[in-house]
């Protein structure tokens, strides 16, 4: 086995310390050293370098059991921050995050992806609102990650397919166009990613996006799945009718036009909001609809939890809307169970704003705090 260098060390201790205050909120020298087991001397140095960046400062005291109290120390969650923006067919989302997720400043915009100069220029020009209305200090920005739906490669920049919004090319054609780095981010990996980010106790979990197309992350041991070919989470293809409704992929019968989002919307003008308003007042043509959507979404669920046996949890535009319909969605995934009568499992999710969006934000604060 390799013996890590002094260098490594000493990063890996400064990691450390850092992440044991990211933690804990708030957390005293004497405390960090108990708990990274490191001398006194280690932690006062690798609080110095933090306290140097600007990453930490103290943060009041702690009650004392006898002599001088102890004093806090807390991280500087707004020393570092992070673009996310969420391109879909019709709309971008943006938004501004700091180091602890927090969404600092947020906006959507209505704005047909078009593979054109006036596009990227009108991108830059929301870039330059988030920037400017999120009051950000444009030191502070580590990078912009975009979300859009498609097969993205390891590199973030390689897009393999996207017939959502028809471009190969993306990361080519934003150049000269950003002035930050950025980097390319499927969407539902981009929502599951922020997911797990607001629900650390979520160890392996499959997450389902529900929005104008369907598509999904597999996390395991608390890291996103690709896949051999990063087709991992690409549920919105599997078939749950032979021969039947077109996709847009080509095919037919795959979950996608029977579980996105516009299958409601379209009932209410798009209105996805009003369909739910509606459903809830008992409206009989929402009702319906709904069953409809319910049956194959049960039948998806059940799915991938004989699959993969791990929670499964609703995300993207419907899942944000779930929580007070998740028991029927339930009761339904039991009925076609066969190992199951508790249907737990099935969750709505945690993290219901913009979470593509700040997911492709969070691939910069990610990076950024693994190398502290």
């Amino acid at each position: 086995m390799k013996r890590a260098s002094t260098m490594e060390v000493k990063r890996q201790n400064r990691n450390n310390v850092y992440r044991i205050i990211y933690q804990k909120g708030k957390i005293s020298k004497q405390e960090i050293a108990n708990k990274l087991n490191l001398s006194l001397p280690t932690v006062a140095q690798n609080l110095t370098e933090l306290f140097e960046k600007g990453l930490i400062y103290e943060n009041g005291s702690f009650d004392s059991t006898g002599g001088r109290k102890a004093k806090g120390i807390s991280c500087n969650m707004d020393a570092k921050t992070a673009i996310g923006l969420d391109i879909t067919r019709n709309h971008i989302s943006g938004v501004l995050v700091n180091l602890l997720g927090e969404v600092l400043y947020s906006i959507r915009t209505r704005l047909h992806f078009e593979d054109n100069r006036k596009y990227y220029e009108e991108l830059r020009s929301l870039v330059d609102r988030i920037i400017e209305e999120g009051r950000a200090d444009p030191y502070t920005i580590l990078g912009i990650g975009i979300s859009m739906p498609g097969i993205i490669g390891a590199d973030h920049k390689t897009i393999t397919y996207a017939p959502v919004v028809e471009t190969t090319t993306l990361f080519e054609d934003l150049k000269g166009y950003l002035p930050y780095p950025y980097a390319i981010i499927n969407d539902a990996k981009a929502g599951g990613f922020a997911e797990l980010w607001h629900s650390p106790h979520a160890e392996n979990m499959v997450y389902l996006s529900l929005s104008n197309s369907v598509g999904g992350a597999v996390l395991m041991n608390n890291e996103l799945y690709y896949g051999d070919q990063r087709l991992s989470g690409e549920i919105g293809h599997m078939t749950l009718e032979i021969d039947g409704k077109p996709c847009y992929c080509g095919k037919k019968g795959c979950m996608d036009p029977y579980c996105n989002a516009q299958v409601l919307s379209r009932r209410t003008g798009g209105d996805l909001k009003k369909f739910f308003e509606l459903l809830d007042k008992g409206d009989k043509d929402c009702r319906q609809e709904w069953e409809t959507y319910l049956k194959y979404l049960s039948v998806a669920i059940n799915n991938l939890r004989n699959c993969l046996d791990c929670e499964v949890i609703l995300g993207g535009y419907v899942g944000s809307y779930m929580d007070s319909h998740i028991d029927e969605l339930r009761q339904m995934v039991i009925k076609r169970s066969t190992f199951t009568t508790d249907g737990k499992f099935v969750q709505s999710c945690a993290f219901k704003f913009e979470s593509s969006a700040v997911g492709a934000g969070l691939y910069y604060i990610d990076e950024y705090i693994k190398c502290i």
